[in-house]
């Protein structure tokens, strides 16, 4: 079988699992791994490391029977700082991405003030703005000493806890008194020699931000114990990344999780599982369409679980139109090579009927051989214009370990228990054909995808921008400099700098209307 994982191609660097100092796991949804960084968190000596797209000072990290009698706050701010209260050996040092202005909305005000004002003086707080314009900081990494770290999809911020029943009615799945709408995430946790490999990374992103070094207290390693949603094991695991170029300081490209797509895709002999937020980048459409043209006599199937629509304005701008098109293009191909296509979402019933399970799971897996958890949607962003991080396991054949993993996923959305979903979707040939015949049931949770659902709202509003072009998901990061300013987090810098604020906004303003005039 196809290698997947190779250094300096698809991956940073590979480890051989079977060490003893190794161990890897998945934590499905906010419930399991908020609970494990808590625990985690609880066992920290010298520094806990903590790098995302946002934090929300606000977050309640346990809820419902875990919060009884923790012995320690449950918001994450105050959580922080009592731990550096109660430590005074403890430096917490906190990376979050310093957001543009189309994310304001979507993010806490303010969360640099409240993280200062709230919490202690060893939280080190750092907005982070070293990428090109209009790229984000999309990594989401936690490291406890040198014990244990985690990566994924999962931001520690506000609307993002569930369970993994997904219920309606959660009493638990609340901000404050204000209930929001099911949620999927996933998350891996790995131990050992790359913990050391994630901590140098954090340092020299540190120092990127700040210009200075970060001097890491030399701790010996420490086993903590937290309880996974599963194990995963596999001969070789691998750290993957998405780096964009960079000008200052001079940075090449890494694109290690994009080659990481397109080389499981080809190699896929049986299955192609995906769970993601967007699949709106052509190269990984093209790749699938490339596979199901291939050679060979086995069909494969390919099973896409997506939300089941655009969440806003602006992914339906940027994500609507394309994830449909190419949704339709791949159905086309499918029928017409005898590949079997599957894309389904997943619900919950209430009082009002039916409410979507929102997927902001970032998972590939192919032929219960590999798997990758990771940061990165399927997008053109995710792809090279944002910064990545992934956690990815393989095998040369498929493994008991592997395979169970996609069955605790897709058990999961389906609704189903986990010994039902071993009869039902353990076998890869012919498993699309048995999830259309439970989606088309309306038994269990699982819905075929309406694929052109945002097609109308994309299309619409596509027309109205010059020329098609959409500046959240380019190609290009050249597009989204002409149309959008520099990215900031523009309510923090007017409080706290307004002349710079003002300043960098009328040199954008100026140097759109230049750019515009020379265009004439």
């Amino acid at each position: 079988m196809t290698q997947i994982l190779i250094p300096g191609l698809t991956c940073a660097q590979v480890f051989s699992e079977p060490r003893s100092d190794i161990s890897t796991g998945v934590l499905a949804d906010g419930h399991d791994f908020y609970k494990a960084l808590y625990v985690a968190c609880l066992e920290a000596k010298r520094t806990i490391l903590m790098a995302g797209w946002q934090f929300a000072s606000k977050v309640e990290l346990l809820r419902g029977d875990d919060a009884t009698d923790c012995g320690h706050p449950t918001r994450l701010v105050d959580f922080l700082a009592d731990l550096c209260e109660a430590r005074p050996d403890l430096d917490i040092y906190m990376l979050a991405w310093d957001a543009s202005p189309i994310f304001t909305f979507e993010r806490e005000p303010l969360q640099r003030l409240m993280f200062q004002c709230r919490g202690h003086k060893r939280i080190h707080y750092v907005m982070d703005n070293a990428h090109p314009t209009g790229a984000s900081h999309h990594q989401k990494l936690v490291l406890v000493d040198r014990a244990i770290a985690f990566t994924g999809g999962m931001d520690v911020c506000n609307s993002r806890w569930d369970d993994r029943d997904h219920k309606v009615d959660s009493p638990h799945r609340c901000e404050g008194k204000k209930p929001y709408a099911p949620y999927h995430d996933v998350q891996a946790y790995v131990t050992g020699d790359p913990v050391d490999v994630l901590r140098e990374w954090f340092c020299e992103r540190w120092e990127r931000a700040t210009g200075k070094p970060l001097q890491l207290p030399d701790v010996p390693r420490t086993e903590i114990a937290i309880e996974p949603s599963f194990d995963v094991t596999a001969p070789t695991i691998a750290l993957t990344r998405t780096w964009p170029r960079m000008e200052e300081p001079p940075t090449a490209p890494i694109k290690e999780i994009y080659e990481l797509h397109l080389r499981a895709i080809a190699a896929a002999e049986r299955l192609i599982y995906i769970e993601n937020q967007y699949l709106s980048c052509n190269e990984i459409g093209d790749a699938i369409e490339r596979r199901m043209r291939g050679e060979g006599d086995r069909k494969l199937d390919i099973v896409i679980v997506l939300p089941e629509k655009s969440a806003g304005f602006k992914e339906r701008i940027s994500i609507g139109i394309y994830q449909q098109r190419i949704l339709e293009r791949l159905g086309e191909v499918a029928r017409e090579t005898g590949h079997r296509l599957g894309v389904y979402y997943s619900c919950d019933c209430g009082k009002r009927g039916e409410v979507p399970v929102f997927i902001h799971a970032k998972v590939l897996a192919v032929d219960d051989r590999f798997l990758l958890v990771s940061s990165a949607n399927t997008s053109n962003r995710s792809m090279g214009f944002d910064t990545e991080l992934g956690l990815a396991w393989e095998a040369p054949t498929p493994t008991d370990s592997l395979r169970a993993a996609r069955l605790e996923l897709l058990a999961e959305h389906a609704g189903v228990p986990r010994a039902e979903a071993d009869a039902r979707f353990g076998e890869p040939e012919g498993l699309v054909a048995r999830l259309d015949d439970l989606a088309r049931a309306k038994s269990h949770k699982l819905r075929i995808h309406r694929r052109n659902v945002d097609e109308k709202p994309g299309w619409l509003l596509r027309k109205l921008l010059p020329d098609g072009q959409t500046p959240f998901d380019p190609d290009d990061p050249k597009s989204f400099e002409e149309a959008m300013p520099e990215p900031e987090a523009w309510l923090d810098r007017v409080i706290r700098d307004p002349l710079v604020f003002l300043a960098r906004g009328g040199r954008n303003v100026r140097a759109r209307f230049a750019h515009r005039k020379l265009k004439a």
